[in-house]
């Protein structure tokens, strides 16, 4: 009986090492599911071949979008169904394209496979901004597809990048540098969230999340051995990283990371058409087609030496399907600490380039590594969200904005659980990227019970107003809100219509209603009559515009003064 109690000890004690969390399962096999309504009107940046094409390959850009989307605060979430097959659809729902132009959803759903990023409607207004922007830049074949759903739909959310923001230290202490700095380069990631490097160093403290290392010999002089126990430090303080081509069996031999006693070059390979793509639903293994282990370099596929054995939560992404190549691989991973990062991958071959299948996806899954989340401690670029930090004794319920008239908008908030709670900090931009303090409102410091706050910011500007609260505790710790948009025309106009484009409906502002109410008129730009003789009996009123045809139209009235007011309105759907 003794020995029973103790051996199914040992057995909850050794499932409890390797999925200690459920954190740490979304970077393990057999991830746990995490459903969530993505609502209506959110939108989709597809990460597959069919909608993503750039033209006939996908379009790498995409990644360049959502590191630009982070940058500037948008809450992307990773979607990656658990258990799915290769090339597997993680969710279908009718969509419509946003950008770069406009395309009507159709009747039939789409099917987003390969781990596509979704943004929610609160941050869709401001994402609106960074995806013109992003496209203008960008030549004709190179600007990414966004889209946007009409119904609500169940998705599995595997990361929620709250508050993430990449940023990869590239080694070059092999010379090789330029070969991982190329897939940034094709990518369009922002020079910001990348550097090369000669030292692996305090790669911690540089506030990296991700390393990598290129075609590594161990022959140009740098000492193996110190880099490597940096990269260690990294790794355990939970930051990710990757070696590719001759740094995997360079690292590996000088650290046993993923084997027990080493790991030797195979010189046979993976046939094409032997490979096995497992573990399909983890977040390296998001792309779209085939992948040829075989290609260019010095360590494209290896194995382990005779008597070694995997350890470190060790997994297979690329590896042989047949009895004679079932040990050999072409791409791994290893988890080394629980909660967020901790990773090391490895990747075969000496570079990718070119609009094949294997090129792309041989980038692809560098860039998926680089953008699956790591822990970022304290490292002052990065809010402190989620467990590795402690959550902050607040929980903010929601927060909007609303405008009241052409000069003032109103912020609304609401709390819950307030614990040691100091102040909200309301933050304005003109851009979404750069914000600056407007106004301190102390907290009410109520615990265990919902309490409301509102502000009134009354010196707009024109264009987009965009807000965000920093919420202050008692120890002076900190995190935003997300952040939230508002946009006001000149002032003093006398008739403002927003938003537009509209979809659903307009709201009418009219700083001088008349005594007796007002009527207003929508016309086309031939001068059609399409609505007569709206009642206004306020300032402001909502009015559908669900069944207009695509275009712009004409608002016209006349205000107490008897002078006309005239204004126009684009809808870009019925």
């Amino acid at each position: 009986m003794k020995t029973f109690i103790h051996s199914t000890f040992m057995l909850i004690f050794l499932a409890l090492a390797l999925f200690p969390c459920k954190a740490q399962n979304n970077d393990l096999p057999n991830p746990n599911k995490n459903i969530k309504v993505m609502p209506a009107g959110s939108f989709i940046i597809p990460m597959d071949k069919t909608y993503q094409a750039n033209p006939g390959y996908f379009n790498l850009k995409a990644y360049g979008l959502l590191v630009n989307l982070q940058n500037g605060g948008i809450r992307l979430r990773w979607i990656i169904d658990s258990g799915k097959v290769k090339d597997g659809v993680d969710f279908s729902v009718l969509a419509e394209r946003v950008a770069p132009s406009f395309v009507i959803a159709g009747s039939v759903a789409k099917d987003f496979k390969a781990g596509p990023f979704v943004i929610f409607p609160p941050d869709t207004a401001l994402a609106r901004v960074f995806i013109n922007v992003f496209n203008n830049s960008m030549s004709a074949s190179n600007k990414v597809n966004v889209y946007r759903t009409i119904n609500p739909v169940n998705v599995n959310v595997r990361y929620d990048l709250f508050g993430v923001k990449p940023k990869a230290a590239i080694l070059d202490d092999g010379g090789n540098g330029k070969l991982q700095l190329a897939y940034m380069v094709t990518a369009s990631i922002p020079s910001t969230n990348y550097a090369v490097l000669d030292s692996a160093v305090n790669l911690y403290n540089g506030c990296y999340t991700f390393a990598s290392e290129p075609h590594n010999d161990g022959t140009n002089g740098y000492p193996i051995g110190r880099i490597v126990d940096s990269l260690t430090d990294f790794v355990q303080r939970g930051g990710n990283f990757l070696a590719q081509c001759h740094a995997v069996d360079t690292y590996e031999d000088s650290r046993q990371v993923q084997s027990s006693g080493g790991i030797t070059k195979n010189t046979i390979g993976i046939p094409d058409n032997a490979v096995n793509y497992a573990n399909p639903d983890l977040s390296y293994a998001q792309f779209d087609g085939i992948f040829i282990p075989n290609q260019t370099g010095y360590l494209q596929t290896w194995q382990r030496l005779p008597g070694s054995n995997a350890i470190n939560n060790f997994y297979p992404i690329i590896v042989g399907n047949t009895p004679a190549t079932d040990s050999i691989f072409g791409a791994t991973v290893t988890k080394h600490k629980t909660g967020k990062g901790g990773l090391i991958f490895y990747l075969g071959n000496h570079t990718f380039s070119g609009t094949k299948d294997e090129d792309i996806n041989g980038q692809r899954m560098y860039l998926n590594a680089f953008m699956t989340p790591a822990a970022y401690g304290n490292c002052p670029l990065y809010p402190c969200v989620g467990e590795e930090c402690g959550p902050l004794p607040v929980k903010l319920e929601f927060f909007n904005v609303k405008k009241l008239s052409n000069q003032q908008a109103q912020l609304n908030w609401s709390t819950s659980t307030e614990l040691n709670s100091k102040e909200f900090v309301i933050e304005r931009s003109l851009d979404g990227v750069s914000f600056t303090d407007m106004a301190r409102v102390p907290a009410k410091g109520i615990s265990a019970a919902t309490t409301t706050y509102s502000y009134k910011d009354i010196t707009p500007v024109k264009g987009y107003n965009y807000y965000r609260l920093r919420e202050v505790s008692t120890d002076n710790r900190t995190n935003n809100s997300e952040i939230v948009a508002v946009y006001f025309t000149e002032k003093n106009t006398g008739l403002d219509v927003f938003p537009t484009p509209a979809r659903q409906s307009i709201t009418i502002e009219i700083l001088n209603v008349p005594d007796n109410n007002q009527t207003i008129s929508i016309y086309s730009l031939t001068g059609k009559v399409i609505v007569s003789n709206i009642k206004v009996v306020t300032n402001s009123t909502t009015f559908d515009v669900s069944n207009f045809s695509p275009g712009t139209y004409i608002i016209k009235t006349v205000d107490r003064n008897g002078k006309v007011l005239q204004s126009k309105f684009t809808v870009i759907k019925k």
